[in-house]
């Protein structure tokens, strides 16, 4: 579609507003000290002292600092002054350790492999640039993310991204800006890590016509916990407004670079009570194996026998599992109805409901222990007192 002039710098002015956003997300997680916007300043030695400039400069709490220049079209003679600028402003302040060309996460298939095609004569030595990337949204937060969480240690990193992906999330789903340009599609507008947005609400099946609002929450004040003190599987809570009625979804969401991440860890008569409390065999073998924890001291002639008796209770285990389905808590908003998995490794989100994610399961032939999904073992320190299962992520 083609621009008029005033559309092209109101999708510009867009851009960078969405980009500002992400920033201002940024510091309220204390990922960055602080940013400054519309910055300039000169050479020493010379009159102008706005010569040069960059839409965003990010400060991190150790005072390294990012230039962020912002873009809707992959024009390389726009980019020649992008690199005039970035060359001159790392020149004139070393705290300034890296440049970075950001376009929006919703651009067209082809607009995105124009920007890759040029992030990769970059990095790749093919030219010279001081433009360290040409990046999406996602990738910037992401760069920014890991470079605040640089000093901690592995566990400490898994935690902090898993709940701050969760919280990033709600408010993408909470954004009055991706919901206008959902409903409208008005070219201007850009959004707020908006191909996400538009992944999840397709998937919830919700209409652009009939829905009037959306606002989700990660809170645990509004989610609550359950009956038995343990956290819910739902970690984001959506509300959905939709003609005279609302609609509610549970999300949980699985965040990793790894195959397969723990996913439930509950004691064995907890097993036995969802999966079938008056099957006295199967709540036998769960407490032997809990006590012991892994297969070699459980025994093989157990293992095959635990693997007969689950046979009944395939499904409805991956159900609670995975959604907290036969479980206990509030139906409505504990118990998940719709997965959310981030690859770490490449970026990628997939979202599908409980039972069709135990479906790709299935057709993906995942095996576990005892015939099931998971494989089984217990959390850290926790050896006979609890069972924890890990699951593939798809």
């Amino acid at each position: 579609m083609a621009f008029t002039n005033a559309e092209k710098s109101q999708h510009g002015v867009n851009a960078q507003n969405n980009l500002e956003n992400i920033l201002s997300y940024c510091v309220d997680k204390g990922y960055i000290a602080t940013y400054t916007k519309n910055f300039r300043t000169g050479k020493d030695g010379y009159s102008n002292d706005e010569q040069f400039y960059a839409p965003f400069v990010i400060e991190f709490v150790d005072t390294e600092k990012w230039i962020i220049f912002s873009t809707t079209s992959m024009r390389t003679d726009r980019i020649k002054g992008q690199q005039w600028d970035a060359i001159n402003l790392k020149e004139i302040d070393s705290s300034i350790t890296k440049a970075y060309l950001v376009y929006s996460d919703s651009v067209s298939d082809h607009d995105k492999a124009e920007f890759e095609r040029q992030h990769n004569k970059y990095i790749s030595g093919y030219e010279f640039s001081a433009i360290d990337g040409v990046i999406n949204q996602d990738a910037l937060y992401n760069l920014i993310e890991a470079t605040a969480l640089s000093e901690l240690n592995s566990g400490q990193i898994k935690d902090i991204q898993g709940r701050g992906f969760e919280d990033r999330v709600a408010s993408i789903l909470s954004s009055s800006e991706n919901l206008v340009k959902w409903k409208t599609n008005a070219p201007t507008l850009v959004g707020y890590h908006y191909a996400m947005f538009e992944s999840i609400v397709t998937k919830l099946d919700l209409s652009p016509e009939t829905t009037a609002n959306i606002s989700a929450t990660t809170s645990k004040a509004e989610i609550g916990r359950l009956p038995s003190g343990g956290n819910p599987k739902t970690d984001i809570l959506i509300y959905a407004e939709c003609e005279d009625i609302t609609r509610i979804y549970g999300i949980s969401c699985k965040r990793s670079s790894d195959a397969s991440v723990s996913v439930h860890q509950y004691t064995a008569n907890a097993f036995a009570d969802v999966l079938n409390p008056e099957d006295v065999e199967l709540r036998t073998l769960l407490n032997e194996f809990q006590k012991h924890g892994n297969l070699r001291d459980f025994g093989e002639s157990n293992c095959s026998r635990l693997t007969e008796v689950l046979k009944p209770y395939r499904r409805r285990l991956a159900k609670w599992v995975l959604g907290g389905i036969f479980g206990d808590g509030d139906q409505e908003k504990q118990w998940a109805t719709h997965i959310l998995t981030y690859d770490n490794n490449d970026n990628s989100v997939s979202i599908h409901t409980i039972q069709e994610y135990v479906y790709l399961l299935d057709e993906a032939n995942v095996q576990g222990h005892f015939g099931t999904f998971f494989n089984w073992t217990y959390p850290s320190k926790r050896r006979g007192l609890s069972i924890q299962l890990k699951c593939k992520i798809l």
